[in-house]
C-alpha cells in the first residue's frame, strides 16, 4: 500500500539531503520579522475559501540565503503556536504574488492553530484581482523586495494546447504506457506562464490516463514545456501510476487525477533568487496530508530544488 504523507514526510527530511544546493538571493533573507535574532521570508500558499476569504499555509522558509522547512502539521505544538504568534495576528498583512508579480495583499483574520487538519493554518481576507480555485492558487509573503512588479499567468490558448498534447501523450507512452489507453488522457490543469521576461510562455500542465478493465490503473503526469523552435519541447516530466491497491484504505482511485489527490499540479511560478527567471512551484494532495516542490533550472537544466511534506491530519 502506499503511503500516506504522514510517512512521506519522514522521507522527505532524508531526501533533501540529495538535493541540489540553492542560494537565494541575500536581500531576500532580510525581509520580514526576526526569529531568534534570524531575519526570515516566509512563503505561504494562498487557496481559496469563500472569496474574498481564504486560507494561507508556508511552504518554504528563506533564512541566510537557505531554503528551509516551515512548521508543518506534525511539528511540536509549542512550534505552531510561536509560529502563529509570529505570523498570525490579526490584522497582519502580506503581500500577495500571483503569476510570480505583485497581486495585492491580504490581511489575517485568525490562525487555525486548533483546527486538527489546518494547524499551520490561518483565515485571511483577500484583496486580490486573482481569481482562485481548486487548480488556481497565489502565494504570498513578508518579502518586500520577492516578486516582479508585474506577473504572468493565464490560460492558454487552443494553439498551446494543441501543442503540448503530443508531448503528453509522448510522455506518456514513454512510460509505458499503452497507446490504447491515451484516448482516455484528460488535462487536470494547464496554465500558461512566462518564466524568464521573454514574452513566450512556458506550459504548466497536469494530465492523467485511466485504465477500468483488467485492474483499475491511473497515470498522472506533471509536465512543464518551453518553446523550442516552431513549437514546444517537455523540459521536466514528473510521472507516477496508481493501482487500487496503491490508495489508502476507504480511498477511491477516482480521485487521482481531476480530484486532485496524489497528482501534481501547479501552484505558481516565482523568481526565488533574483536571476531574472522563476523558479516553478507545485503542490501534490494525499489523503493525510500535502507535499510541496519547487524546480529550478540549474545549468540550463530543471531540477528539483525544494520538497517539503505538510501532514495534515489522518484519512
Amino acid at each position: 500500500m502506499r503511503f500516506g504523507l504522514s510517512c512521506i514526510a519522514l522521507l522527505v527530511s532524508i531526501a533533501l539531503s540529495l538535493v541540489p544546493s540553492f542560494t537565494v538571493d541575500a536581500r531576500h533573507a532580510k525581509a520580514g520579522p526576526s526569529q531568534g535574532g534570524q531575519a526570515r521570508t516566509v512563503v505561504f500558499i494562498v487557496s481559496a475559501h469563500t472569496l474574498p476569504v481564504a486560507g494561507i499555509e508556508p511552504i518554504l522558509i528563506i533564512e541566510n540565503g537557505q531554503f528551509k522547512n516551515p512548521v508543518a502539521g506534525d511539528s511540536d505544538p509549542e512550534e505552531v503556536s510561536r509560529f502563529a504568534a509570529d505570523y498570525y495576528r490579526k490584522g497582519q498583512e502580506y503581500r500577495v504574488l500571483f503569476g510570480g508579480g505583485r497581486a495585492g495583499t491580504l490581511t489575517v483574520k485568525e490562525s487555525t492553530k486548533n483546527m486538527e487538519c489546518f494547524r499551520t493554518g490561518a483565515e485571511v481576507t483577500l484583496r486580490s484581482q486573482a481569481r482562485l480555485n481548486k487548480n488556481v492558487m497565489a502565494l504570498a509573503t513578508n518579502s518586500a523586495s520577492l516578486g516582479r512588479e508585474t506577473g504572468s499567468r493565464r490560460a492558454p490558448t487552443a494553439a498551446e494546447r494543441a501543442a503540448v498534447l503530443p508531448l503528453a501523450r509522448n510522455a506518456f507512452k514513454q512510460k509505458g504506457v499503452p497507446a490504447a489507453l491515451l484516448s482516455t488522457l484528460q488535462t487536470v490543469n494547464l496554465t500558461a506562464i512566462d518564466l524568464d521576461g521573454d514574452s513566450k510562455a512556458e506550459l504548466a500542465g497536469s494530465f492523467v490516463v485511466k485504465k477500468r478493465k483488467g485492474g483499475q490503473r491511473r497515470y498522472v503526469l506533471f509536465l512543464l514545456a518551453e518553446p523550442q523552435n516552431e513549437g514546444y519541447g517537455a523540459v521536466l516530466t514528473g510521472y507516477e501510476s496508481f493501482g487500487q491497491k496503491d490508495v489508502m484504505s476507504g480511498g477511491n482511485i477516482d480521485a487521482i487525477g481531476a480530484g486532485g489527490i496524489y497528482t501534481e499540479r501547479l501552484v505558481d511560478q516565482l523568481d526565488l533568487n533574483a536571476d531574472g527567471a522563476s523558479e516553478v512551484i507545485t503542490i501534490t494532495d494525499g489523503f493525510e496530508g500535502v507535499s510541496y516542490r519547487i524546480y529550478g533550472k540549474q545549468n540550463g537544466q530543471w531540477a528539483k530544488i525544494y520538497e517539503f511534506g505538510n501532514y495534515r491530519c489522518p484519512f
